[in-house]
């Protein structure tokens, strides 16, 4: 096994234009909105990406085999789900008992097989250049799935367009590729939340107005370039001083936004409700999405990267697969996935709000040395639901050993990045350019109707 690097440094993060605590400058978020003839009737305002950073083993979640030999069956048992014949994994009885709700895809592949490309190819679409452990970010990568929606989306709030927390992901000491604009320029990287919702007094200072900004300073033209450049600097590192162009007007917009200051606060929810959610990174990192999504945010990515500085602290179960799974990584899993598809139900946002939860790649069938599962990206499950998705279904089928797909379509990353530019109203056909101006496809993939 690698030896545990250290979290990225600042000059890695300068690299690959991450800076500061909450990402990029909000006159660079903001800028670059004029959209192009993209739009397709949409069937979702806005998607929440859940992304388990390691990849989740599918057959201790949605893809069982409970007839297959000992050393790929696994420790675990079975749950029989609420639609007929349909078996989960024994630690997901919450998930088990909703998935009339939603739809698992049991048949996806993909190219890659070391983390950092396979998330490449998950984040963005696109295979990546070399399929490497080393992968790096650079500004002429494909741009991130949110990056897309930023650049392409129809969407006429003021919150930010394309959001991630509660931290980035990273292996072997670099950041992962996939993360960020790439080449769409670094007004449409995320806004890097970088702190636990969990943690107490848990908030966003850096889109806070300052407590001695008074209206009436406030109103004044040299005040505001100051504040603006300010949290310019909290923001980024380095002020980038210049005009007073619109953007900085709809930066400053954004500070002083009452709606998107609430939609930080996580105070303003129930106890009852945090509790539900699960008091924990990922139980409040979902929380913290359907409130961001309520404020006008167009995609919000929640990594479940448990804190960790690799994927291996997380959902890469290379050794003790099963304790880790059943005490560490499946009860906020499925305690906070539930919640969160019970919360968007019952505040009538699930119609409209498109939910995906997946990981890179899936695992191997057979059981290793270690107690654990290697990278499989043969064959694996995703979840979707809400905004444009059929629920209660589980379309394709895998074999006796889950290996392989043997019945169904073979749905791939493309496909996925298609889908759900369709339901946010982007033809997932139309052109975006590269640095040299190059036109090239959002994506390559097709739209998966058989969900829809």
């Amino acid at each position: 096994m690698p030896t545990r690097p250290t979290h990225p440094s600042r000059r890695a993060l300068l690299r690959a234009g991450v800076l500061g605590a909450a990402g990029l400058t909000l006159p660079g978020l903001l800028q670059g909105r004029e959209r192009s003839s993209h739009a397709v009737e949409p069937l979702a305002d806005s998607c929440i990406f859940v992304f388990c950073w390691g990849a989740p083993s599918q057959f201790e979640t949605f893809d069982p085999k409970p007839t297959a030999p000992p050393e790929i069956r696994g420790e675990f048992g079975v749950r029989q789900t609420r639609l007929p014949g349909v078996l989960f994994g024994e630690h997901v009885p919450m998930l088990a008992q909703r998935n009339d709700r939603f739809t698992i895809v049991r048949t996806c592949a993909q190219s890659s097989t070391h983390h950092q490309s396979a998330a490449y190819e998950a984040l963005t679409g696109y295979p990546p250049s070399r399929d490497i452990v080393g992968l790096l970010a650079t500004p002429s990568d494909y741009p991130n799935l949110g990056s897309v929606v930023s650049r392409f989306a129809p969407s006429d709030s003021t919150a930010p367009r394309f959001v991630q927390l509660p931290q980035l992901a990273s292996d072997v000491g670099n950041l992962t590729p996939g993360q960020f604009a790439g080449f769409l320029g670094r007004q449409h990287d995320p806004l890097f939340v970088t702190k636990d919702p969990s943690e107490p007094n848990f908030g966003v200072p850096e889109l806070t107005l300052p407590a001695e900004m008074t209206s009436e300073r406030f109103s004044d033209r040299a005040s505001l370039l100051a504040l603006v450049d300010q949290q310019s600097k909290k923001l980024q590192g380095s002020a980038e001083a210049g005009a007073f162009t619109a953007y900085q007007q709809r930066a400053v917009h954004l500070l002083t936004s009452r709606v998107v200051k609430e939609a930080f606060d996580l105070d303003r929810e129930p106890g009852s409700l945090r509790d539900r959610y699960g008091r924990n990174t990922l139980g409040q990192s979902c929380l913290l999405a359907r409130r961001l999504v309520e404020a006008g945010v167009k995609l919000v990515t929640v990594l479940s990267g448990f804190n960790g500085k690799t994927p291996q602290d997380a959902w890469d179960t290379h050794k003790d697969n099963f304790r880790k799974l059943k005490n560490q990584l499946l009860p906020p899993f499925d305690r906070g996935i539930s919640a969160l598809t019970d919360d968007l139900l019952q505040r009538g946002m699930m119609k409209r709000t498109l939910l995906v939860v997946l990981g890179e790649f899936g695992r191997t069938p057979r059981i290793n040395k270690d107690a654990g599962r290697d990278h499989w990206h043969h064959c694996y499950s995703i979840l979707l639901t809400g905004g444009g998705i059929e629920p209660g279904r589980t379309l394709g089928q895998s074999d006796r050993n889950g290996a392989y797909p043997v019945s169904g379509l073979v749905r791939t990353p493309a496909d996925l990045c298609a889908t759900i530019y369709h339901c946010l109203g982007i033809d997932p056909h139309g052109e975006m350019h590269d640095q040299a101006g190059k036109p090239t496809l959002l994506t390559r993939g097709e739209v998966m109707r058989e969900v829809m």
